[in-house]
């Protein structure tokens, strides 16, 4: 067996066992994207096509076919690995077109160079159009590896094509000519050595695409969205000063909430927690750390904020609760919240000696009829420099 024998058999095994691979991370639910799998096992079985030949012009349709949609599988992979709009509609216009175009140059022009140009050509145009899109959203660096291999496989494309359709004076028209043609063998050669990062970083990529969205599920609250006590710690955290932090804490709950899960029951007692963490969200903003640290307790920390900026913002978040209309829920009277707030101090070993004293400060606005926002004070005390009652 010569070299190039062994050559042809190594692309269609490589891409099988990496189609494989992504379709069992796909079936265990390790990974969400099913397009790689799918892509590769369409290169698979285009190299399988002419490795192992059928017919000539069968073999020219098919594997047009076969190569377009691992094109348009790549870079529905891309646009979702990114979160990048899909284009559907265009990419399927597109895709019907070339069809239409393989089609007459098999059938009607019966050339096997403008058979190749083509698919290479297209197959370059939805690969590339989902690289433009996908460079604004890259951030890791294994991303960055994923979108050069990706870049690496389009030029080894668009340059083959241009190569063997203008320059390359030898090529044959035939399509039975194509399994031991220069073309055929040149594809297989890139494809063994520059392009087979291509199919091991999307792996990889996609590996720590899915530790990530666990990771994130594992700090996250299911109901609200919000980080729960462990995200929350983890973005507070910043070991370069123990883990404590400049800013304000405020710890909010929710006023009587026992009574609107023993009168309504627990779904109007969820969607109220919802309704309140979505209020949060939109009061505090981005920078703001928001959790939800069980039951209907939600912790805020505000990155390098003082208590006097701390506190319009804590007065806004209880007069935002107490004005808006809740009947949609069922709710006959207004929904409140107590809030209580505090900063880290000297001698705090954490954030969570701050959060203790807020913790304290919201309890001392309940026993004074709640819906307060009360400051716990250096003496231990509690004021209330912003407070109204129902």
């Amino acid at each position: 067996m010569g070299e190039s024998s062994i050559i042809v058999y190594v692309p269609p095994i490589l891409f099988g066992l990496v189609s494989l691979t992504f379709f069992v991370l796909w079936q265990q639910r390790i990974v969400t994207n099913w397009q790689w799998g799918a892509g590769f096992g369409q290169t698979a079985l285009g190299f399988s096509l002419s490795t192992f030949p059928i017919q000539p012009v069968f073999d020219a349709l098919a594997s047009g076919m076969i190569f377009i949609g691992a094109a348009y599988c790549y870079s529905s992979a891309v646009f979702e690995h990114f979160q990048q709009r899909s284009f559907d509609r265009e990419r399927q216009w597109f895709v019907g077109l070339y069809t239409l175009l393989l089609i007459y140059c098999i059938f009607v022009l019966e050339s096997l160079r403008y058979q190749l140009f083509l698919t290479d050509i297209a197959f370059a145009c939805l690969v590339g159009l989902a690289l433009i899109m996908a460079v604004p959203k890259v951030q890791r660096g294994v991303d960055k590896v994923l979108l050069a291999s990706i870049s690496l496989a389009f030029v080894d494309t668009v340059a083959r094509a241009v190569y063997f359709f203008f320059f390359y004076g030898n090529a044959s028209d035939d399509f039975g000519d194509f399994v031991d043609s220069a073309y055929n063998l040149a594809v297989h050669i890139t494809t063994i050595t520059i392009c087979m990062t291509f199919p091991f970083s999307a792996l990889v990529a996609s590996g720590v695409s899915a530790m990530d969205r666990h990771r994130q599920a594992a700090e996250r609250d299911p109901l609200t969205g919000l980080l729960n006590r462990r995200g929350f710690e983890a973005a507070v955290t910043d070991p370069g000063a123990s883990g404590l932090r400049d800013g304000a804490v405020l710890v909010c709950d929710i006023d009587h909430f026992k009574r609107i899960n023993d009168t309504l029951g627990h779904a109007t007692g969820d969607a109220v927690i919802s309704a309140i963490a979505d209020l949060l969200r939109h009061v505090t903003g981005r920078n703001a750390v928001t959790a939800r640290f069980g039951g209907e307790e939600f912790v805020i920390f505000l990155p390098g904020a003082t208590l006097s900026k701390a506190r319009p913002i804590a007065e806004q978040i209880r007069q935002s609760v107490a004005e808006k209309d809740w009947r949609f829920f069922g709710l006959a009277g207004p929904v409140t919240v107590s809030i209580g707030i505090d900063q880290p101090r000297s001698g705090d070993s954490d954030l969570y000696s701050a959060i203790a004293r807020a913790d304290r400060a919201l309890y001392a606005a309940k026993a004074a009829g709640r819906n307060r926002v009360f400051e716990a004070e250096e003496n231990g005390a509690f004021g209330a420099p912003a407070m109204a009652s129902v």
